[in-house]
């Protein structure tokens, strides 16, 4: 292919004064395999790149293996190469495999051909903006330039708060999964129409004859001020080369606005063990955005390019999809409990707004919440196993706000009994992303599904709170504490509501059951007597217990305090605590008796802190709580300690507790105490 301009790879020589820095952007997804990684954050930024996210359309995604089965020729792939192989030779990027090594040594990367993977979407807005724009520092306009953001910046982002990604690192998956660390972008944009090509290699920094080159290479070519460029097609010298790619590397959308990116020597088996691959990509995709497959906002194509038919995941086929895969046998990742997760995304969607019960406040144990009486009355309902919708309403603050006011936001939960678990199932999908790293409902058997809209102000604060691959909520981030006011109470909030709301709607009936137990235990419809009163104040030993020696007089500073509430007690951290406080709480309790160790003489039939058969009403913030080894015992993984509380109730009124809570990662003290 013959060309009359100068398109090459380009890397940037570097100046005596600067840093030697080599990119870290890997790290950030260590805990991903890479079929995860990449399906989530290519479709994650074209589902952000919408043409219109209320568009009644679909965006269209497309995953081609074609090219890895029938690589591109030495002599057409060439010209894609050319200025590449020299920085490859000289970096010492970890992904650089010793049949690519050897190529490079002989100066001929295409020898035999260059597979390749092509990743397009269609129906989105492209890489639009001013593709010489280098720097945002004055211009405002830099915020709505996709080009400037994606190709020329690192570790910084212009998405607004209704978009799924944040932190400007998502795009470091395109060139890891190329053995050569490089991809090709093709991009028709929507705005003018124009088709725009531009490679990006993101390497080691390496020496070249003597000469230092920066991490980061472009193929294009060369602007002003050593700015490289991309090829544009309405510019009759760059026209053969863009044409010539897109038939080449067999790109099919773009005809339409959208983005393509072509993927060279893709870290595919043999070569890799942490190989992508069509199967692994279609379990991430159904996975990952079974809620905007379901919706119908999202349709994907995985082309395996080995003769067999493409597959196809939309609203109607999924199901169909994952009976295909090799899935587990039974739990979350099973077939049967997609089938149910996708009935239940199916029911949720088509319900209509009168049947949401309206919360401003989750259920607690105050008997004066006037929406107790509509939430006492959803428990049959429950019981039965009807799906239960709530629309949860609250308020978010960005810090700086010149307008000082709380901005009115609101989650959807959907809650369904499930007798057939063997532990319960929770979801949470922010805007049209799953946040997979979540798991709080285990010891209730039922289905859970919490979604936070896009455009919420609440769905802003969540993403703030996520790590840069987007798996989990974290309030205690520092970049969520920088921008929003008091986050944590409020992702707490979030975070806990399914637990919150099971929890009372799985408790007992209220009031005396006279007729309980009949067919066992004679009454003769006597009034029991009324309790004894209850002894005011807090039994507590004269020292704190020492967790390490065993020894029950060495004084030491007492992290937790134990307080008396109504048929029961609150653990919360002392001012010593707060100082240097735990990471984890070991908490245990017993019924006190006359003599011997309370908790040694635990019984199951007393009561259980955890698990099914219990009475017991706890609540919490500013902490995760997780079963421990018996039924009297809890881990709390404690992430807030300013906000950190732990109650529980639901004792029997006529015994006295026994308390002991220490701190079990740091060992730091242990307290007992009689309640």
């Amino acid at each position: 292919m013959a060309s009359s301009i100068n398109v090459r790879w380009r890397f940037r020589p570097m100046s005596s004064g600067e840093r030697n820095v080599d990119p870290m952007e890997r790290e950030f997804f260590n805990n991903e395999s890479i079929n995860t990684r990449l399906a989530r954050e290519a479709i994650q930024n074209s589902l952000d790149a919408a043409s219109d996210p209320t568009q009644s359309g679909p965006v269209r995604m497309r995953f081609s293996f074609a090219g890895v089965h029938s690589p591109l020729p030495a002599a057409q792939a060439a010209p894609y190469l050319d200025g590449l192989i020299d920085p490859l030779k000289h970096s010492n990027a970890e992904r650089l495999h010793d049949t690519i090594s050897a190529r490079i040594s002989r100066r001929n990367l295409a020898e035999g051909g260059v597979p390749f993977l092509v990743i397009e979407d269609a129906d989105t807005q492209g890489l639009d903006g001013d593709w010489t724009q280098f720097d945002d520092s004055d211009l405002p306009s830099g915020k709505d330039n996709h080009f400037f953001w994606f190709f020329r910046n690192t570790g910084r982002s212009g998405k607004g708060d209704a978009d799924n990604g944040s932190w400007g690192l998502g795009k470091w998956v395109f060139p890891d999964a190329s053995r050569i660390n490089s991809y090709i972008a093709v991009t028709r944009r929507r705005s003018d129409d124009k088709t725009l090509l531009m490679g990006q290699s993101i390497l080691t920094k390496h020496t070249i004859n003597g000469q230092r080159h920066e991490p980061y290479g472009y193929l294009g070519v060369p602007g002003q001020d050593k700015l490289l460029l991309p090829l544009v097609n309405s510019d009759p010298a760059h026209r053969p080369f863009v044409e010539r790619c897109i038939a080449d590397f067999d790109l099919r959308l773009r005809n339409q606005p959208g983005l393509s990116l072509i993927i060279p020597f893709p870290r595919v088996a043999p070569e890799d063990a942490d190989a992508i691959s069509a199967v692994g990509l279609l379990t991430a995709i159904v996975h990952n955005y079974f809620y905007p497959l379901i919706a119908g906002r999202l349709e994907v194509t995985v082309d395996a390019g080995d003769c067999s038919p493409p597959v196809e995941v939309t609203a109607s086929t999924i199901d169909s999809v994952v009976n295909k895969l090799e899935l587990q046998e039974e739990g979350e990742l099973s077939a049967d409990s997609y089938a149910k997760l996708f009935k239940l995304c199916r029911e949720s969607i088509a319900l209509p707004a009168a049947d949401y019960t309206d919360l401003a406040k989750l259920p607690g144990n105050d008997p004066a919440n006037p929406e107790r009486d509509a939430l006492v009355a959803l428990r049959e309902p429950y019981r039965a196993g009807q799906l239960l919708a709530f629309r949860v309403h609250g308020n978010v603050q960005r810090k700086g706000d010149t307008r000082a006011q709380q901005q009115p936001t609101e989650f959807r939960l959907y809650l369904q009994r499930d007798d057939s678990l063997p532990q319960g199932q929770d979801y949470y999908v922010r805007g049209t992303l799953s946040i997979p790293n979540r798991d709080h409902i285990q010891r209730h058997r039922a289905w859970a599904l919490l979604r936070v809209d896009e455009g919420n102000p609440l769905a802003a604060m969540l993403r703030d709170s996520e790590p840069a691959a987007h798996t989990s909520w974290r309030p205690q981030t520092q970049r969520v504490q920088e921008r929003w006011v008091a986050p944590s109470r409020r992702i707490q909030a979030v975070l806990s509501a399914p637990v919150t709301l099971l929890n009372f709607l799985e408790a007992p009936p209220e009031g005396l059951q006279k007729d309980a137990f009949s067919d066992i235990f004679f009454w003769d419809g006597a009034e029991p007597a009324p309790p004894k009163p209850e002894p005011t104040g807090i039994r507590e030993k004269p020292a704190a217990y020492d967790s390490t020696s065993g020894s029950s007089n060495k004084q030491q500073r007492r992290d937790f305090g134990v307080a008396r509430v109504d048929s029961g007690f609150r653990v919360t951290l002392t001012d010593a605590g707060l100082e240097n406080p735990p990471a984890q709480a070991r908490l245990q309790v017993a019924y006190e008796i006359i003599r011997g160790n309370p908790l040694k003489s635990y019984h199951p039939e007393d009561f259980r802190l955890h698990g099914s058969g219990g009475a017991l009403t706890p609540s919490f913030s500013g902490c995760q709580v997780k079963p421990g080894k018996a039924g009297n015992e809890l881990l709390l993984d404690i992430d807030n300690p300013e906000k950190f509380q732990f109650t529980v109730t639901g004792f029997d009124r006529r015994r006295d507790l026994h308390v002991r809570v220490e701190a079990a990662k740091q060992n730091q003290e242990a307290s007992d105490v009689g309640a």
